[in-house]
Parts: C-alpha cells; structure tokens; sequence
C-alpha cells in the first residue's frame, strides 16, 4: 500500500513539475475538488505537505482525496476526457481508464502499479504534448481559432446542472395522508411501454408548450454521458432550465434523447387518463 500511495505521488510530481505537461494538463488538487465549507482545515493539498497536515486532513474535514485516485485535468489540450480517453490513450497506446469527464481523466494506481509503469504513463502524456504543441504550431489561423474555442468551452465554468423540478402530480405518492414530493418512478417507467401513450416533441415544441402553460411529462430516463447522471426521469416534469441546460451541453452523447425526433414524452391524452 505505502508503494502504491508513493507512486501516486511521483506521478503527480513527474506530470504537474515537467516544463511541456504542465502547458496542457494538471492533476487536480485537493482545494481543486472539495469546496472550502467542507475543509475546515484549509490545507490545499494535505497529500504533498506531510504526514502531519494529512493526518490533520482526515481529522477535521468532512471529504479527503484518497491519494491513489489521479484525476488529471486536460482541458488546455482541447481534448474532451472521452475523446483524450479513446483516440489518444487506448487506441494510440493501449493504456486502459475507466473514468472521464468533460475535461478530465481519472488514473488509479494499485498494489500491481510499479514504476516502470508510472514511468511508461509519463513517457505517453509527454508524448501526446509534444504531439499537440507541433500542430498548434503548423495550424493555420482559422484552425487556430477553432483550437482556442474548444479549450475555452472545456476550461471554463462547467454548466450549472438544473434543479429537479419535481413529479407531475398524477406520478406522486398518494399513500399517506398527504402527498409528498417523492415520485412513483416505477409507475412512470411502466406506462411508457404502451407506445399509444408516448409521443416525441422537440425542444422548440416544448418550450412553446410550457409557454403556454401547458406540463410536458418525460416518458423516459434522459441522460447525459459523460458523467452518466439523468436530467430527466419518467414522469419528471420537463422545465426549461433541463432544456436549456441539454441544449448548451457539449457531451457526445444524451441517451433517451433523439435528435432527430426530440424528447419521449406523454401525450396529453394519456396524462388526463391518468389523472381521471
């Protein structure tokens, strides 16, 4: 385990010290990934400053970064974590991760990681920058632009997620004296089966729907990947901060969503029968 810990820290050493890496790329640190209310001992990175202060860490904070994990932060390379993940590590090197997100990648050392493998590792990000750095420099100034466009859609602010927004009535639980905020999701799930009661609508078909005041039900789980997380369960009532937030993100794919056909709600038909 202590070979383990310390091969973690030489590979965030070795990535965060070297010249080239540190233009493109960063591992995370511990105030990078825990917000401070959750810190009470506001010590920024508690893993490169001693075992007195990681003892400190554990004692008073409520999150510690578990030293193995190396979430490393690729958002200068205009390179979205699935695609760095994809085209660059497993197809062009044969290195293997599991985690990605929309600017980052996840490594994790364990009892089999030795040094020639954190060594090999280095070797390829070194390898991926110098790459990136030679054809910045042969991009023309239309194709520099676009570069610059992509890094700054990775590096800044991530979109806020939307707050749930809760179920439609006829989808809420009935079974106490008063009825609660929690849903009857199976329910919901199930009576999507029945095509006769499912419809697609467009974004645009919903926002004119909810603008006239009229509840738009998802039918179906609307998730985006990465990270993985639904936006939307079935009978989740469809608001425009979910539409709006789907509409600006820059992940490659949203599954339960067709863009050719749009969202799978229910009809109004089938909302009314419902609720009779």
């Amino acid at each position: 385990m202590q070979r383990q810990i310390e091969n973690a820290m030489q590979l965030r050493d070795a990535i965060d010290n070297h010249p080239l890496l540190s233009n493109y790329m960063r591992c995370l640190r511990t105030s990078d990934l825990i917000p401070d209310g959750f810190r009470p001992s506001a010590i920024d990175q508690p893993l490169r400053s001693g075992l007195r202060n990681m003892m400190a860490a554990w004692e008073q904070d409520e999150f510690v970064l578990d030293p193995s994990r190396i979430t490393l932060y690729i958002g200068r390379t205009g390179y979205d974590g699935d695609t760095f993940k994809r085209q660059q590590l497993m197809d062009r090197y044969g290195i293997q991760i599991n985690k990605t997100s929309r600017n980052s990648v996840l490594f994790m050392t364990n009892i089999g990681t030795t040094r020639s493998s954190v060594a090999y590792l280095v070797e390829v990000l070194v390898e991926i920058a110098r790459t990136l750095e030679q054809n910045i420099s042969e991009m023309s100034l239309g194709e520099r632009e676009r570069f610059g466009q992509a890094v700054h859609r990775l590096t800044e602010r991530a979109l806020p997620l939307p707050d749930f927004g809760g179920f439609h009535p006829a989808f809420l639980d009935h079974s106490g004296s008063e009825p609660t905020p929690e849903g009857d999701v199976r329910r919901a799930f199930y009576l999507s089966y029945d095509d006769t009661n499912c419809e697609y609508l467009t974004g645009e078909q919903i926002y004119e729907r909810l603008d006239a005041g009229t509840d738009v039900v998802s039918a179906t789980f609307v998730t985006p990947y990465p990270p993985g997380f639904p936006v939307l369960v079935p009978g989740q009532l469809v608001t425009r901060r979910v539409l709006d937030f789907i509409r600006d993100l820059d992940t490659p794919e949203i599954h339960g969503y067709r863009p050719n056909f749009g969202y799978r709600v229910y009809t109004a038909k089938a909302m009314e029968m419902l609720e009779a």
